[in-house]
């Protein structure tokens, strides 16, 4: 029997995705802690969404996907990957273990990925670490934070607290509900950075950029910016600009370093 030409592409793309995709296999588990102070999550690759809430526990949802091209590269995924998690008093940490912490080749082998949805005590302290095909994203939090990505961006709503948001390939969005009360740093290396305070704000800033604009709607006073230390060479003294814009906003306060390579630095107003 001859199959009509539609079928015969039909059944050629579905072996092609059999091959591609081979074996997968999707989980999800659900923890709750209590009287965490401290939460640390570092992921390797997937999302962190973090929002705050009126309970008193840390609550998550993670989804874990395995895959690969045949059964037997998931059965091994299964063996090599696993999800540690520590508590250690007010302490909570959860941390994805595998042959790439330690140099293996696994992308050679299987692929895989966590993603986290957290709801947490409005005043916990976050340190979050993702890596690759990531967001992370954070809603409503007072604590302290050290945020930090390497491929995907970084998104902040109508958080508290002071500490440094850290990415290289993706932007920067912070928008604040009570202006930092401590040294802040905000940095990327390609992407911009779109950071909104409240009015009101009182702070020292630096600024840095190489491909784009500094910008702000606040009204500003110039400070002058410490150079580094000369250099000698073959006898004379050379000196290297930082190219750091260092400007103050209101009575000056806390220092608010930004700096990107490829894009704006956009410090806003929220009010205005």
């Amino acid at each position: 029997m001859r199959l009509p030409m539609t079928m015969k592409l039909a059944m050629i793309v579905l072996a092609a995705a059999a091959f591609v995709f081979g074996a997968e296999e999707k989980t999800t588990e659900h923890k709750t802690f209590s009287g965490v102070r401290e939460l640390v999550i570092d992921n390797v690759t997937g999302f962190i969404e973090v929002t705050a809430s009126n309970g008193n526990a840390v609550e998550m949802d993670i989804d874990k996907t395995l895959s690969g091209d045949s059964a037997d590269r998931v059965a091994l995924a299964k063996k090599e990957i696993s999800l540690n998690t520590t508590q250690e008093g007010g302490l909570l940490r959860l941390y994805v273990d595998g042959p790439f912490r330690h140099g293996g080749h696994w992308h050679e082998v299987y692929r895989f990925e966590y993603n986290f949805k957290v709801r947490v005590p409005r005043d916990v302290k976050l340190e979050l670490h993702a890596v690759n095909h990531s967001h992370v994203t954070v809603d409503g939090t007072a604590g302290d934070y050290k945020i930090s990505n390497v491929n995907g961006p970084i998104e902040m709503r109508d958080v508290s607290g002071s500490g440094s948001i850290t990415t290289v390939n993706g932007g920067v969005k912070v928008l604040y509900a009570r202006n930092p009360t401590g040294a802040t740093q905000f940095k990327t290396v390609n992407g911009s950075l779109d950071i909104s305070f409240r009015s009101g704000l009182n702070a020292d800033l630096k600024m840095k950029t190489l491909n784009g604009g500094l910008y702000t709607d606040f009204d500003v006073t110039a400070m002058p910016v410490a150079g580094e230390p000369p250099e000698n060479h073959n006898g004379k003294l050379v000196w290297r600009s930082r190219r750091m814009t260092g400007v103050r906003i209101g009575q000056g306060g806390p220092e608010l370093q930004f700096e990107t390579l490829n894009g704006d630095v956009m410090v806003k107003n929220r009010e205005k």
